[in-house]
């Protein structure tokens, strides 16, 4: 699996570049924090149908109703929340994937609650400064785990020799000179790794 994280805040060209990357068989995962719902809502009015389908929600997990997303993501606030269990049988039903993120190695592999897991930070992180990577080496995980924080061309062929299921992406994309390129040359690699 290949998962772009789109920018926490806006840059030039965003659409576009989400909407040729979308091209591709991924998933985007929409994480916006600083975005109330109604932004969130313009924001994904941008996109066509089949490229909706595609979007895994970080935030605002209300607008799925409006959208016919793929999922939605839980982080680790969310899995606190007293009634997690029937949210996620709900969107179960409806036929929705459900992710969550980890920082713990053990509750990644242990968790079967959701359909894959993200865990983090695998590698030196790109977007944020002083979140030193963890090396994770996974030993027999429930369900699929995806390696997040500081994936890069020359770490990538680690990722599937550590135990993960795939990849997910923000930095080595989104802080680049040419995402659009960056995206590709990461995605091909990916490709023959991975398939």
């Amino acid at each position: 699996m290949f998962i772009v994280i789109t920018p926490e805040n806006e840059i030039p060209n965003e659409i576009d570049l989400i909407r040729e990357m979308a091209e591709f068989p991924i998933t985007f995962h929409v994480r916006k924090p600083t975005f109330n719902e109604e932004k969130t809502k313009k924001w994904l009015l941008k996109f066509e149908e089949n490229q909706l389908k595609k979007m895994v929600l970080h935030q605002h997990h209300e607008l799925i109703e409006h959208f016919d997303l793929k999922g939605l993501h839980f982080k680790e606030t969310h899995r606190k929340e007293t009634k997690i269990n029937q949210k996620i049988e709900f969107y179960r039903l409806k036929d929705k994937t459900l992710s969550a993120s980890f920082h713990l190695q053990n509750e990644a592999e242990s968790q079967n609650l959701f359909d894959y897991a993200l865990l983090s930070p695998v590698f030196n992180s790109i977007s944020k400064n002083n979140y030193q990577g963890k090396d994770f080496h996974l030993k027999n995980p429930l369900k699929p785990i995806i390696a997040l924080g500081g994936i890069t061309q020359n770490n990538l062929e680690k990722t599937k020799k550590y135990g993960f299921s795939g990849v997910a992406v923000l930095g080595s994309i989104w802080q680049r000179s040419k995402p659009l390129e960056s995206f590709k040359n990461l995605y091909y690699k990916y490709l023959n790794i991975f398939q």
